[in-house]
């Protein structure tokens, strides 16, 4: 049995403090999600591996616990032509899709990646990360897919806060969730 802690992303440095849909779109840490990613890491159990998806949020957050090894398939849900910009953008040039979703998340994005697609390209991630850790291990993420992953799990499908761990076990090539851990 290993430990797993799953951890999203500290907060992006978003261009001139605007919040904005993130998928690919590449940012990274703020000054603030800095400090979030290394109060995580001081709180964190040892872990003998550090995986992390390659996008720069991720990879700042995950190097604040160790030196992480990129898996390309913790990345984010692309977001389509949602991606980069800003919500206010979204709700203009989209107005009738950006009101379904706040009713229907999964609705899926224009030109973006669905969340079937989704969860099987970071179900195998998260499988091939458990197969080369040789104890308990992290993974260090994102939000759309965490989500994705703890409703697959029979958890509570929300998007964690920022750097938010979410505790698991990995036995018998399973994930199974673990009450939440309070994050920093």
């Amino acid at each position: 049995m290993k430990r797993v802690y799953l951890i999203r992303h500290g907060l992006p440095d978003f261009p001139q403090g605007q919040r904005m849909c993130l998928g690919r779109t590449d940012l990274p840490l703020g000054v603030t999600g800095l400090e979030q990613a290394r109060a995580m890491a001081a709180s964190l159990p040892p872990v003998s591996a550090v995986f992390s998806s390659p996008l720069q949020r991720a990879l700042q957050t995950a190097q604040a616990i160790g030196n992480p090894i990129i898996v390309e398939g913790l990345q984010e849900l692309s977001a389509g032509y949602w991606d980069g910009l800003l919500f206010s953008e979204i709700q203009q040039r989209y107005p009738a899709l950006y009101a379904a979703r706040g009713i229907t998340p999964g609705l899926p994005l224009p030109n973006g990646e669905s969340d079937e697609s989704g969860l099987l390209r970071f179900c195998q991630a998260m499988e091939q990360a458990a197969g080369m850790a040789s104890g308990d291990f992290a993974v260090v993420s994102h939000g759309g897919v965490i989500r994705l992953f703890l409703r697959h799990l029979g958890g509570h499908p929300r998007k964690p806060a920022y750097t938010e761990v979410v505790p698991l076990l990995y036995e018998n090539g399973n994930f199974i969730l673990q009450e939440e851990m309070p994050h920093a």
